[in-house]
């Protein structure tokens, strides 16, 4: 008799969990073994997994994380379904479906073969793109029924190569969308997935799922493609050159009627010349060639101390030969030197020489 119970007893499922011992599963079904369940079996669902219950492939009564006894209370879809009455208590069959609702990071994806992009100047342009992206089921009713189906176990192999057939679809209009032009992308095109990031967005949520990140880490473009963009980049700069030199003139005719005696103020006037004149050519607009780390800013920059130092070195002249300076017009003009070398404009040996010079003045009017 005891025999007899035991037998019965293993023919129907008590507990109903998913130990899930990989990070790499999404969806997993529970195996009954063509056993039925239990009325009143538990249902342990852990923290970032979901539980579905699906009734003859309609998904019924979706669980979060917490335990479950299964009695008619606590499945009210399925008991509609079943028109099971209030104290229903005969085991029942059921497709249990469990999925994992943590987040999955660095998922890489990769472009097999390359996808055209309209660009306004190149026409359609064949490029290869490689990066990362994470995902998180937000949806696990829409995730099985949009995704997984009847599929008892879902990797994120599987979401990769959904990724990659929805990235080749989607990736030229998403760049359409962005209105990135080829020479943006190949210049920085680790800024193209915070573009592309929204607008891939909402093909991933109509599945169930939540792209709450999207990495370009490159970009190929094709061999003739990134030749025509290095020539207009080296073009670009032999317009800024000529800018340079034009703008030259203006920056030495002013710093000729700098004077020596009021350094501090005329190296002032100086830089708000460079800041204004770069506010005129956009460098308030958000220019970035005007930018603070570009490269011609740093040019004209150094152009501007330069010039510094050539009227510093013109002026020493007039200084000797000016018989009515006093020891503070010296004393003051050696404070005034060693502000410019701290502001960097002169280096430490002019700033030790000049100096050197002064202090001999300075003895000849004791």
């Amino acid at each position: 008799m005891i025999a007899l119970l035991g037998f019965l007893k293993s023919q129907f499922i008590e507990i109903i969990e998913w130990p899930e011992d990989d990070r790499q599963t999404l969806l997993w079904k529970f195996p009954d073994e063509d056993r039925e369940i239990k009325m009143g079996a538990q249902l342990i669902v852990r923290p970032s997994q979901a539980a579905i219950f699906v009734n003859e492939g309609v998904v019924a009564d979706v669980y979060g994380p917490g335990r479950y006894e299964l009695v008619t209370r606590n499945m009210p879809v399925l008991s509609r379904l079943r028109g099971w009455k209030y104290g229903f208590n005969s085991p029942f069959k059921v497709d249990v479906y469990f999925v994992s609702t943590r987040k999955f990071r660095n998922l890489k994806w990769g472009t097999r073969q390359p996808i055209p992009v309209s660009d306004p100047e190149f026409s359609m342009v064949p490029l290869r793109a490689f990066g990362t992206f994470g995902v998180q089921i937000e949806d696990p009713a829409t995730f099985f029924k949009e995704f997984a189906g009847a599929d008892p176990h879902v990797t994120t192999e599987e979401l990769i190569e959904e990724f990659r057939s929805r990235l080749v679809t989607q990736f030229s209009r998403a760049l359409k969308v962005s209105g990135k032009t080829l020479q943006e992308i190949n210049i920085n095109a680790h800024a193209l997935g915070d573009a592309l990031l929204p607008i891939l967005q909402k093909d991933f949520k109509e599945i169930g799922l939540n792209l709450f990140e999207f990495n370009v880490e490159s970009v190929t473009l094709p061999e003739e493609i990134q030749r025509q963009l290095v020539q207009q980049d080296l073009e670009a700069r032999g317009i800024r050159r000529k800018g340079f030199a034009k703008n030259e003139v203006e920056i030495q005719n002013f710093m000729a009627r700098a004077n020596l005696s009021q350094n501090i103020q005329d190296m002032q006037k100086f830089l708000q010349f460079q800041f204004g004149t770069n506010l005129g050519k956009g460098g308030g607009s958000g220019d970035e060639h005007y930018h603070p780390s570009s490269m011609q800013y740093m040019v004209e920059m150094a152009m501007g101390m330069d010039f510094a130092k050539q009227i510093l070195h013109q002026q020493k002249p007039q200084e000797k030969t000016d018989k009515k300076k006093t020891r503070e017009s010296i004393i003051k003009a050696i404070k005034e030197l060693a502000q410019l070398k701290e502001q960097g404009v002169i280096t430490e040996e002019e700033f030790n020489q000049t100096k050197k010079e002064l202090l001999e003045e300075l003895k000849e009017i004791d």
